[in-house]
């Protein structure tokens, strides 16, 4: 079953390698390869809660749980460490001045990493909370001032692709806030209270 949802082509080496590759494309890819295997990942374990749930199974001795918490140690051996993730989604755009960054390129990895934020803490919340990770620092992406970053205020300015992709990663990351209990509310996120 962990086969056809993580297949072993799929690597923790060559995945974490493909997050970290200097050319976007391969990042991109990995990325969306990742995001798709956790999320069957998901609707495998939402599947097997909702048969445990109708068999009224016990959460500790149940056989259907018993089955989620083999596939997640599975899941967990296959899949790059959070750090990956979260090194992935601080990467700053690679090209030199600023005149010559593609929007649509930054903008489609800031998507991709914020999406895989928001995927392994809804599904791998375990692999998370192993790591160091201030979720309220993803609210920067609301607040900046440059041109390039997510967030930037300047949408208007950006290519209408850029812009859209923008505001759906805002969304990975209010999504991501919901699943999370470590975010403190009243922390200051940079100069902002």
């Amino acid at each position: 079953m962990i086969e056809n949802i993580l297949p072993s082509v799929n690597t923790k080496n060559n995945l974490s390698k493909g997050l970290q590759s200097p050319s976007g494309l391969v990042q991109h890819c990995t990325a969306l390869a990742l995001s798709r295997c956790l999320a069957k990942y998901g609707s495998v374990l939402e599947h097997f809660h909702r048969i445990a749930g109708a068999l009224e199974e016990d959460e500790e001795e149940g056989q259907w749980y018993k089955r989620c918490r083999e596939l997640e140690r599975e899941a967990r051996r296959r899949v790059p460490e959070f750090q990956v993730v979260v090194a992935f989604s601080h990467q700053k755009p690679r090209s030199a001045p600023q005149a010559q960054v593609n929007e649509t390129k930054v903008a489609l990895l800031a998507d991709s990493a914020q999406r895989l934020l928001w995927l392994y803490h809804k599904y791998l919340p375990s692999l998370v909370a192993e790591a160091r990770f201030d979720v309220g620092k993803l609210l920067q992406a609301f607040s900046q001032d440059s041109g390039v970053e997510p967030g930037a205020g300047h949408e208007e300015d950006l290519p209408d692709a850029s812009s859209r992709l923008y505001r759906v990663q805002k969304l990975h990351v209010l999504r991501l806030l919901k699943n999370s209990d470590q975010f403190n509310w009243t922390g200051k996120i940079g100069g902002y209270s």
